[in-house]
């Protein structure tokens, strides 16, 4: 097996040491796409190139337009270079959790774990035309605690695949995370190894409050470019569920959330991320505001 991981990259210094480092713990090779960055991303991911040489390619794309999808499949072809046979999709703000390291992600190992039906190896045994989905956490105000309650608790992150000529990304959609299968309406089904709470993905999409909330402002001014026709109450309620309390008809008035166990973190590492540093987003927010004038963001909280 050679299990590739394809990370995108826009403006991740204070994070991308940190995972990149991670990955390579699980992985045989990492593709990181630069797009765009004006931080610090481009000199660390240049460093871990020299630091992991030849386990780590580089791909760049410098035009400001975000087009993920073409993006993703940029990576998958630079992982059909490097012969891979199975393919990790690892978003530069997410890592595994420790304790699924020892024969957890490859090749089985018995007794490597002591969960309950642990047998590892869980990408070997994908099976074809399926995709690895391992729980996810998300991660709220610091590296302590992840969401227990609500829509941001009990969700499933597509993590890999077996690779397949017939597999790619396309379209002009956000947040797409799965191949599309030519010729098929149909996704890659779900396998599901594991159970929740047992580890999985942590996902540091909230652990600095100032950065979510700057993210989600560059998404709703990014839709609001690229699609002035799409209702901005829309715009608004999809993005606002991640930072208040409102939401669906079933998102709870109050969030609750439970500890991260000490067996699912990287001490070791952690010195290599950066939760306080300037969210890159907040400078761009306002630039684009600066140059399409107020009015083109009316209906959407971002000025």
């Amino acid at each position: 097996m050679n299990l590739t991981a394809l990370m995108p990259v826009r403006n991740e210094a204070w994070v991308l040491s940190y995972s990149a480092r991670v990955a390579l713990r699980w992985v045989d090779n990492l593709v990181i796409l630069l797009h765009a960055c004006t931080d610090g991303s481009e000199r660390i991911a240049t460093d871990l190139a020299k630091e992991f040489w030849p386990r780590v390619t580089l791909l760049h794309v410098d035009g400001e337009k975000w087009d993920e999808m073409a993006h993703r499949q940029m990576m998958l072809v630079a992982a059909r270079d490097l012969k891979a046979t199975h393919i990790a999709i690892v978003d530069a703000d997410e890592v595994l959790t420790a304790n699924l390291l020892d024969g957890g992600m490859r090749e089985p190992t018995e007794g490597a774990r002591g969960l309950p039906g642990f047998e590892g190896g869980f990408c070997s045994r994908t099976p074809q035309g399926s995709i690895l989905q391992l729980p996810g956490y998300n991660l709220r105000n610091g590296l302590n605690r992840y969401h227990s309650n609500g829509m941001w608790s009990n969700r499933w992150f597509s993590l890999s695949f077996a690779d397949s000529p017939r597999l790619h990304w396309r379209s002009d959609s956000f947040h797409h995370r799965e191949p599309f299968i030519a010729g098929s309406k149909e996704l890659l089904r779900p396998y599901r190894p594991i159970r929740q709470g047992d580890g999985g993905i942590m996902h540091l999409w909230g652990a600095n409050e100032r950065r979510l909330r700057a993210k989600h402002r560059a998404y709703k001014i990014t839709e609001a470019l690229r699609w002035p026709e799409k209702p901005r109450a829309e715009i608004e309620t999809m993005y606002n569920w991640a930072t208040s309390g409102s939401g669906p008809a079933d998102c709870p008035a109050v969030w609750t959330f439970d500890k991260v166990p000490d067996s699912w973190r990287y001490p070791d590492l952690e010195g290599y991320l950066d939760l306080d540093a300037v969210p890159w987003q907040e400078a761009w927010c306002d630039r684009m505001i600066a140059e399409h004038g107020r009015e083109r963001f009316a209906g959407l909280s971002v000025c």
